[in-house]
């Protein structure tokens, strides 16, 4: 009798599970089917338009109001760039400014326009004007690329080019979230530009939007595990692939700066991963002795962000819960904007290089178009 009941009862909870497996399946799909029903484009192809040196450029002379939440706006230029101001080609009399190239953390997803790292530098640095000319998606080469196309028809005498450890990956896809982009690749020890003209947007974008979902299930989770490279193995085979075209493409950057009388500073911008020491410091030491060997002078701020204590980091960074508009959770907050502005201009006190540009008695050069401001 003992064993009927507990046979009984085990074939109950049997039953069970698999009722509650079914629900849960039913369920997940139902949920995907609704995810893939509101497809739309991303914040940043919404308010973009096509290049076919770039894959994709800000909407020049935009203004949204209230578009990342209430009195959070966007506002560009008419080349496409972000301002939190009126900006011209020409700069006043003894006025200096930085052009600030990279990608959607240097452009400041997730703030207004006056809440960017480049915008608040203006009251870290005062007497610098600050122009954003980084934009969301951007790799180091699309980046490049745009500097090199017209960041010589403003003015400027200091650039800071920033990025993050993503915008090594970047270099070495053809696309990225679906939408196409060039490549770079060094040929005979020259830079050339691969994938020109960028293919035109089109449908496969709503295709790779339905593959990331699918992805996302836990089926594919499940089944993707076991064959999972770690972290540090994807890192090196990335490197293999990009690491050189990255160092041409910084050498070549600080030859642009120097033929438009500017100085060059690379960024490196960490993010909440890069708050534990982990396989992105393999990257960072190599950047850092490049640094050293070309005397091309880097910032890079993941040693200030380890020193925050860590019960402040949801203050620096965008949680999942706190922004509508998808894509903006994991970058920097307005405060935390404000930190690497602050921690990007004490560094930048430090470099040589740049105090003399700083200094109230340097003399401000004009910058002007040259042949180098062609393409690769």
């Amino acid at each position: 009798m003992g064993r009927k009941l507990l046979l009984r009862a085990l074939v109950a909870v049997v039953v069970l599970l698999v009722v509650l497996a079914g629900i849960e399946g039913v369920s997940s799909a139902w949920l995907m089917a609704q995810e893939i029903r509101a497809i739309r484009p991303t914040e940043n192809f919404r308010q973009a338009r096509y290049d076919t040196l770039l894959g994709w450029v800000g909407l020049p002379n935009l203004h949204i109001a209230n578009n990342y939440g209430p009195g959070i706006h966007l506002t560009t230029n008419a080349d496409g760039m972000r301002i939190h101001r009126p900006v011209s080609a020409a700069l006043a009399p003894g006025t200096r400014r930085a052009i600030c190239s990279g990608d959607s953390f240097a452009f400041g997803s997730g703030v207004a326009d006056d809440q960017t790292m480049c915008a608040y530098l203006e009251s870290e640095l005062p007497g610098l004007e600050t122009l954003n000319m980084a934009q969301r998606g951007f790799g180091i080469d699309q980046a490049y690329l745009w500097y090199r196309r017209d960041g010589a028809r403003y003015t400027h005498q200091l650039h800071l080019f920033a990025f993050i450890w993503a915008d090594f990956e970047r270099m070495a896809v053809t696309s990225f979230t679906g939408y196409s982009k060039p490549i770079l690749k060094l040929r005979d020890g020259r830079l050339v530009t691969e994938n020109v003209p960028v293919p035109r947007w089109s449908a496969t974008t709503k295709a790779y939007e339905v593959q990331n979902i699918l992805m996302r299930s836990r089926l594919f989770e499940l089944a993707r595990r076991p064959s999972d490279q770690s972290d540090a193995a994807n890192l090196r085979r990335v490197d293999a692939q990009v690491w050189n075209v990255a160092e041409a493409v910084f050498l070549d950057l600080a030859r642009l700066n120097a033929e438009r009388h500017s100085q060059l500073v690379l960024v490196y911008l960490p993010n909440l991963v890069e708050f534990d020491a982990g396989p992105h410091d393999v990257r960072r030491a190599r950047l850092e002795q490049f640094s050293k060997r070309t005397g091309i002078p880097l910032v890079d701020l993941t040693p200030d962000l380890r020193a925050v204590p860590r019960d402040s980091l949801d203050w620096l960074f965008i949680t999942a819960n706190q922004i509508p508009v998808r894509g903006s959770a994991g970058h920097y907050s307005p405060r935390g904007n404000h930190w690497a502005a602050e921690r990007l201009a004490v560094h930048l006190r430090d470099l040589p290089a740049v105090s003399a540009i700083l200094s109230p008695s340097a003399a401000v050069a004009p910058v002007g178009p040259s042949a180098s401001g062609r393409d690769p």
